[in-house]
């Protein structure tokens, strides 16, 4: 049914805006301004592997892969969007009437195309439990090649409902936690507390570099590296925030090309305490939910709670937009669950390939990463 071919170079990519952007379902890391941005930042270390099914030299279904080398691993494939940069909810882009044929087709390329280069490993993070399309890839990989898929759950997403207004949505907290939104509420009313919204690029590019800081802050206390000490991190989230600026959103029709109705799809938000930068996010708005993709806090302000002022700020604001869920995305943080966030399993398929050295080249390293946590445990 499908004839299937493979995008190796970043000027073909280019050529598939329009197609990924429509197959994308809405789902913002899965549109072309997300996976381009991916692709340039990371292209010193990765190329692109992307899958392309064509019914009569029309596009239906779209895999967005890239490959990367590495002494350890060798040739390996990853989703673009992976790595630091946590794209959640990825996979397979495709009407979901042609979803498992299509992704049966690219497994069928992968594991017997002679157009295939040969590779070790894929390494595909941030597949949803519940991605039937992502499961029949993986069933029929398996079934062609023999291999066992090595399934690992990642951190889960959390996602809460808005649905039914602002007063329903807090019955539906526990009673401390209405308390402490109620609290936080009270100081954006009583302007104890001040909140904006970028309203132009240049406004957001500013304040990202703000939110940057308070994010690093609060991860160097803990003694853990922030995902910005990584360059490549922020020239993706810099080239990200171009790229989806200009990219509108509507509650009603996602790919609706009318901006008349238009609401900005990325959403810098920012709480200042006696003019200071207290606390801050990056949304994004995706389909009908808004994901909150990156938040940084002061902890100098930890006393009066700034992070609960933002996100109850934020949620004012989305339920005014007419957004029905917030999603927290992957992590396990409590406050996410406090805030109404119900967990939506997430995993990360590890597949070697059936070539006697890919084989080799993984048992290496599985004996590699045992003998690191064997001696991680005396420590």
């Amino acid at each position: 049914m499908f004839r299937v071919s493979c995008v190796r170079e970043l000027s073909e990519l280019a050529c598939l805006r329009a197609d990924i952007d429509r197959l994308s379902g809405g789902v913002v890391m899965q549109r072309f301004g997300w996976l381009n941005a991916w692709i340039q930042a990371y292209a010193a270390t990765h190329k692109p592997y992307v899958l392309v099914a064509y019914r009569d030299d029309v596009v239906c279904g779209i895999l967005p892969l890239a490959k990367t080398t590495s002494v350890w691993t060798g040739d390996t494939i990853v989703f673009i969007g992976s790595g630091k940069v946590c794209s959640d909810d990825l996979g397979l882009l495709a009407a979901e009437l042609d979803s498992h044929a299509i992704a049966a087709a690219f497994a069928e390329w992968l594991a017997e195309s002679e157009d295939c280069e040969p590779w070790d490993h894929l390494d595909l993070d941030g597949i949803r439990e519940d991605n039937d399309s992502m499961a029949r890839f993986g069933e029929t990989l398996c079934n062609l090649t023999g291999v066992i898929i090595e399934v690992k759950p990642g951190p889960n997403c959390w996602k809460a409902s808005l649905e039914g207004g602002l007063e329903a949505y807090k019955t539906r907290l526990t009673k401390r936690a209405r308390k402490l939104f109620r609290e936080a509420e009270g100081c954006l009313d009583r302007c104890e507390s001040t909140s904006e919204v970028a309203q132009s690029l240049e406004h957001a590019i500013a304040m990202v570099s703000k939110i940057e800081q308070l994010h690093q802050s609060r991860w160097k206390e803990r003694g853990i590296e922030g995902c910005f000490t990584d360059t490549q991190f922020s020239k993706f989230l810099d080239l990200a925030i171009r790229s989806l600026w200009n990219d509108p959103w509507t509650s009603q029709v996602v790919s609706s090309t009318d901006s008349s109705d238009a609401v900005q799809r990325v959403q810098v938000a920012m709480i200042r305490i006696d003019g200071k930068p207290a606390a801050g996010s990056i949304g994004i708005l995706d389909r009908s939910v808004l994901d909150m993709y990156l938040t940084g806090m002061n902890n100098e302000f930890a006393e009066v709670r700034p992070g609960w002022q933002l996100n109850a700020s934020c949620i004012h604001r989305a339920i005014e937009q007419g957004i029905t869920h917030i999603d927290f995305l992957r992590g396990d943080e409590e406050y996410k669950e406090r805030l109404g966030g119900v967990p939506q399993v997430q995993q990360r398929w590890i597949i070697p390939s059936r070539r006697p050295s890919s084989q080799a080249r993984n048992l290496v390293y599985r004996s590699a990463v045992q003998v690191k946590r064997w001696f991680k445990s005396f420590q």
